[in-house]
């Protein structure tokens, strides 16, 4: 794993931690315990061969987010993608309304 890809899994975190704050400060709190679980996968012995920690899988938990519970991406920048989309929707839900 390189420093960018760290990076980006930090940026994952935030822009999550960023929007579960927005989530739970306006709205009725429905959740589940594993809320913004993030587990990173690495290659297995025949991908990773010279021990790079080559990442294969980003999954997501969020029952809050997204369409379904458990989300898995192929790549950090797919799931970094779709978090950047999570965020700027709940940023901009109107609990008001």
């Amino acid at each position: 794993m390189t420093d960018k890809d760290f990076q980006k899994l930090l940026e994952i975190r935030k822009l999550l931690k960023e929007a579960y704050d927005h989530y739970f400060e306006n709205s009725d709190g429905h959740c589940k315990s594993q809320e913004g679980h993030i587990s990173v996968e690495f290659g297995n012995y025949w991908e990773d061969q010279e021990c790079q920690m080559k990442i294969t899988y980003v999954n997501i938990y969020s029952y809050v987010f997204g369409n379904s519970r458990i989300h898995c991406y192929y790549s950090i920048d797919e799931a970094l993608e779709v978090v950047k989309i999570w965020h700027k929707e709940e940023m901009e839900t109107d609990y008001e309304e």
